[in-house]
């Protein structure tokens, strides 16, 4: 009954995929391959049931699903899911050829770039990741891939070079630079043993965020970014440093002040934890810098001084 009211549904709701995907499911494969057939023939612009047709091809070579694939991207050559489909079924000859029709068609995956790059000889690919950003000049993947590739001829000054010049296209494409996102980047290069692209990642955003501060000194959270970024990288003096000059110019800045005195405490410089909180409660004496000199006297273990902390705190 359920098999004979969908293909009924089907008949009445030609241009429903939901529909004739219940239909392929609920029918056994043979009579499956026949209703997708004739939804595609319905609906050839709907890359779910071209996938549903692939899918239930069961031919062991699959050459039955490649024919499948190059029928639908015929229909919807915009695809990538279908590309990428496509391209993993074949051998790596065939893929590059593949690949390089489908960034002809879907020239802004970045992860079509990427593939084909992986699969030119260097020359080559260095030409492919040119196109690539010509036409995706908001990526920082392409960029710090193209870094990549030059560092495995042992290239330093080229990746210096497209890493500066990834920093600053992308700022002048108004791409947000997030750093988060570049120690990621600068980590899985690690990983992957180019350490040179790591390098220059965490030096050209180190010098971005120094011009930053240079230009803007009254945004603190580009100090807060810039002193994080050195505390991160193991350099406790060098944030040190940087939040001093920070407070040159955000002198009552409550955020610079917590951050201080993070950056102490957490390196079990107490002495001078306390002495900032001191400065800080003449200097910024907020709610938070109270709590936080209470805190901490608490931690170390003198209640007594952390509860008249609180009661001067509460008295201002």
């Amino acid at each position: 009954v359920a098999r004979h009211l969908i293909m009924e549904g089907c008949e009445k709701n030609k241009k429903s995929e939901d529909m004739w995907l219940e239909a392929v499911r609920l029918h056994p494969p043979e009579t499956a391959k026949a209703i997708v057939a004739n939804a595609v023939r319905a609906m050839p612009h709907s890359v779910r049931l071209w996938m549903k047709t692939a899918e239930i091809e069961t031919d062991l070579k699959a050459k039955k699903k490649v024919g499948v694939f190059r029928k639908a991207l015929e229909q919807i050559p915009t695809s990538v899911r279908l590309w990428k489909a496509a391209i993993e079924l074949e051998e790596p000859d065939d893929a590059r050829v593949l690949l390089t029709r489908a960034v002809e068609c879907c020239s802004s995956s970045t992860e079509l770039w990427l593939a084909l790059a992986r699969l030119e000889t260097y020359e080559n690919a260095r030409k492919v990741l040119n196109k690539a950003r010509e036409h995706i000049p908001t990526d920082r993947q392409i960029w710090l891939c193209a870094a990549r590739l030059e560092e495995t001829r042992g290239q330093k000054d080229m990746v210096d070079r497209i890493v500066q010049k990834a920093l600053t296209s992308l700022t002048a494409n108004m791409v947000e630079l997030n750093r988060e996102h570049w120690m990621k980047d600068a980590i899985d290069a690690e990983r992957a043993g180019c350490t040179l692209t790591c390098q220059a990642i965490i030096e050209e955003y180190e010098k971005l965020l120094a011009d930053a501060t240079a230009s803007c000194p009254q945004v603190e959270v580009l100090w807060l970014m810039y002193a994080k970024s050195r505390w991160l990288h193991g350099d406790v003096a060098g944030a040190r440093e940087i939040l001093a000059k920070a407070f040159e110019h955000n002198a009552n800045s409550e955020g610079i002040w917590m951050a201080a005195v993070k950056l102490e405490s957490e390196n079990n410089e107490f002495a001078r934890a306390r002495r900032l909180l001191e400065k800080a409660r003449r200097n910024a004496p907020s709610a938070r810098i109270w709590m936080k000199s209470a805190r901490l006297e608490w931690c170390l273990g003198d209640l007594d001084k952390a509860k008249e902390l609180i009661k001067e705190g509460l008295s201002k």
